[in-house]
């Protein structure tokens, strides 16, 4: 959003601290008055990238039309205010989804209390309300409601997404407001953020040193329940125009959102997977095949590939990297060596390498069960297609979707592979990873009843003999060997794959 000078509109300004450990803590100042104010527990974000439940605060200019009073707690409430208060009614409603999604409505009878505009829990936050005109003036589901300035709590916490001004300072802050006001929320250090419409563009964002270097590409959410590759890219762009982060050789190009409707939705796919028989297509079918058009032609353009990733459930963090350097049909490859030196050092203790010729597998078992494969190029995603386009790059799932460990771990392993290829003056990173494991074969659901014996997590370790599938008949698949169990899937289909079964590799990467 491009920020003009506010000095003739009367404005509360939010800015926030990139630095402070605490990125749900701000400063709120309408002119000389100021106050410590709360944001979203998450801290900011790109209102591009808002989504509901987030726990994050839009960045933008915001207007802010009216207010509402509690009455019944407040009798002494002042009338003389210039700014336009109106008292709440016991059947004010404000809708956080269906068709009246982000708008006052009034209810019916006892429907919906738990939604009552006059919320009566959490210390009295909401005995005055000022909406915040975000997402109001032409409501997209999903991109997130609700949004109000109300009073903090007392330990000055963070709050869903709102802005909250503290208790004892509301009586002063709502004398302070003016007709015609806005809110200008934003980073302190003057490095703003982008606002875009959502789903007609992708945004990517470069940083070029002054030295020849390679060129790298670094993608967050190619699925769209995956947080933390946007979170910690966001953070590495901020460091980058701050200076924090010196881009001296090469280049590297930012995608925080790769999939921004399935992002939108927190879904994993907006109309298909993404990732899975990524590649161009001339007559795109649907929002994917747009979007995989555009990430093709950028990765085409780049040297190395970091793909941030999270999975469902528990597991520790690891890295997918490719094949052995070989001429074969299915994943020729000539960059083992340079790819590997990246996959041990980003930070996790496993490596996992045999996906495609391992998925080829998958289609020729289902083929001969009977079921309708999809063509051979599902097994494609951005890694592979960065392979086959000459260069080479890894798959880093960071651990669980909504761990904030994860976040942690996405942006160490940028920072790991700015090091290595030096395009910032960092030493070689040290090596973490302790095994490697190659995918060797894949069980499929045959048909209906059939299931895992147990619940595991990727990287689990399993014996020699032990039990991995109960198949409908009675009948039990054990481990040929001993080995790991990767991407099990508990909630299998017939045709689907119940889990991969790696073992230690004998690489040495």
């Amino acid at each position: 959003m491009e920020r003009f000078p506010m000095a003739h509109i009367p404005t509360i300004s939010i800015r926030i601290s990139r630095s402070s450990e605490n990125r749900s803590l701000g400063i709120l100042s309408i002119g000389d008055w100021e106050v410590p104010c709360t944001i979203g527990s998450a801290g900011l974000v790109n209102p591009r990238a808002k989504r509901e439940g987030d726990k994050r605060t839009p960045i933008g200019i915001f207007p802010l039309r009216y207010g509402f009073f509690n009455a019944a707690a407040l009798p002494d409430f002042p009338r003389d205010l210039t700014f336009p208060f109106v008292p709440m009614t016991a059947d004010m409603i404000w809708e956080e989804e269906g068709r009246y999604y982000n708008r006052l409505v009034f209810a019916r009878g006892e429907e919906r209390s738990e939604d009552r505009l006059s919320r009566t829990r959490d210390e009295r936050l909401f005995d005055v309300v000022i909406p915040i005109g975000y997402n109001d003036s032409a409501p997209e589901p999903g991109r997130g409601s609700a949004l109000f300035i109300h009073a903090a709590r007392r330990d000055m916490s963070g709050t869903a997404g709102c802005i909250g001004v503290p208790q004892e300072k509301m009586a002063e802050f709502i004398r302070r407001l003016e007709p015609g006001m806005v809110i200008d929320i934003a980073y302190a250090d003057g490095a703003q953020e982008r606002a875009q419409h959502p789903e007609d563009s992708l945004e990517a964002v470069r940083f070029m040193g002054l030295h020849p270097g390679p060129k790298l590409l670094v993608i967050g959410a190619v699925h769209g329940n995956e947080p933390c590759g946007p979170q910690a890219i966001e953070r590495a762009i901020a460091d980058c125009r701050t200076g924090n982060l010196k881009i001296r050789r090469g280049e590297v190009t930012f995608v925080p959102i790769a999939n921004l409707k399935a992002y939108r939705q927190r879904t994993r796919e907006g109309d298909r997977n993404l990732n899975r028989d990524l590649r161009d297509k001339p007559v795109p079918e649907n929002y994917e095949d747009a979007i995989g058009n555009r990430i093709c032609a950028l990765l085409r353009e780049h040297d190395v590939l970091l793909d941030i990733h999270s999975f469902r459930g528990e597991g520790e963090p690891f890295v997918f990297a490719g094949p052995p350097n070989n001429s074969g049909a299915i994943e020729p490859f000539r960059y083992a060596q340079p790819e590997g030196e990246l996959a041990v050092r980003l930070g996790t203790e496993t490596v996992i390498h045999g996906w495609l010729e391992v998925y080829d597998q998958f289609l020729k078992k289902r083929a001969s069960l009977g079921y309708v494969n999809p063509a051979n190029s599902e097994g494609v995603g951005t890694t592979e297609y960065m392979r086959f386009s000459g260069g080479y790059g890894v798959t880093l799932e960071c651990g669980s979707h909504d761990d904030p460990a994860s976040i942690e771990v996405g942006y160490s392993a940028i920072l790991k592979v700015l090091a290595q290829l030096q395009l910032i003056d960092a030493p070689e990173p040290p090596v973490s990873a302790r095994r490697a494991i190659h995918i060797i074969d894949v069980l499929v659901c045959e048909v209906e009843g059939d299931h895992l014996t147990g619940q595991w997590k990727t990287g689990d370790p399993v014996e020699m003999g032990q039990a991995l599938v109960q198949k409908a008949n009675g009948e039990t698949i054990a481990a040929p060997r001993p080995g790991f169990i990767i991407f099990p899937n508990e909630n299998a289909m017939p045709g689907d794959g119940l889990c991969y079964f790696g073992v230690e590799s004998e690489r040495m990467f």
